[in-house]
């Protein structure tokens, strides 16, 4: 139901057989469904198209502010001309020097990368709904199959290629990803079957003798002292036989 509702409202309660009026607060909160259904993305508003116009503009021209020019045998750009000041800027027989083949150069060539970078996208990304059906990449794909001319084969791996991020979701998947995961294994095996092992194997030897020790000696001097002259008659013996050969 998308019809708007006070914040008041007055309603009657029934109290004791007599009719009695109040007012009390509440917020509704319509829902507004939308049935429309679109096959493309839905484009932006003027509101937000016109800013990122606005962007994009001075984003294309804004190489031209780091491009060296010779201005009196030292070499700078328009960037530091801005930002240092200088004596004889506004002096009016002050000789300015721009050297245009190296400023065109420089510039013809950083902003051609980037209009080369908008015709792909704009290429590879039309919607289906152009009206320049017969230039778009995708229906022309289509129509051909998968035999298509060289240059269509090699657009095929640059749109995958672009489509696919460079592949770094597979590169990090597969090396960093599965690496970091074989070496947490075998950490985890290092740690639970050897450094483990050593810990419960040592504390089980030394139940065992405990055990065998508190089996043997009964507290009694009779038996330790047997036990003692048991074990000096064993190293007498061991000497003896050593001293004799």
């Amino acid at each position: 139901d998308n019809k708007s509702s006070s914040f008041f409202s007055k309603r009657t309660y029934q109290i004791d057989d007599n009719g009695r009026n109040m007012t009390r607060p509440y917020i509704t909160i319509a829902r507004f469904e939308n049935k429309k259904l679109d096959s493309y993305p839905y484009e932006s508003d003027n509101t937000m198209l016109f800013p990122l116009l606005v962007l994009g503009l001075f984003t294309l021209f804004v190489g031209f502010i780091g491009i060296p020019f010779n201005q009196e045998g030292v070499s700078g750009d328009i960037l530091s001309k801005w930002l240092t000041p200088s004596i004889n800027l506004l002096h009016q027989k002050s000789a300015i020097s721009t050297d245009w083949y190296e400023f065109m150069k420089d510039a013809i060539f950083s902003v051609s990368i980037g209009y080369l970078g908008i015709f792909l996208a704009s290429f590879l990304y039309k919607s289906p709904y152009s009206s320049l059906l017969n230039f778009d990449f995708i229906n022309s794909a289509v129509k051909r199959g998968p035999k298509g001319i060289p240059w269509e084969k090699m657009l095929t791996g640059i749109y995958s290629w672009s489509y696919n991020r460079a592949y770094i979701d597979s590169f990090y998947t597969r090396f960093l990803t599965g690496g970091t995961r074989g070496l947490a294994e075998l950490t985890h095996f290092f740690d639970r079957r050897v450094i483990d092992g050593i810990a419960n194997g040592v504390g089980f030897i030394s139940f065992f003798i405990g055990e065998v020790i508190k089996y043997v000696g009964g507290g009694r001097i009779s038996s330790y002292l047997f036990f003692y002259l048991s074990y000096v008659l064993i190293c007498l013996l061991i000497f003896f036989i050593t001293f004799i050969t």
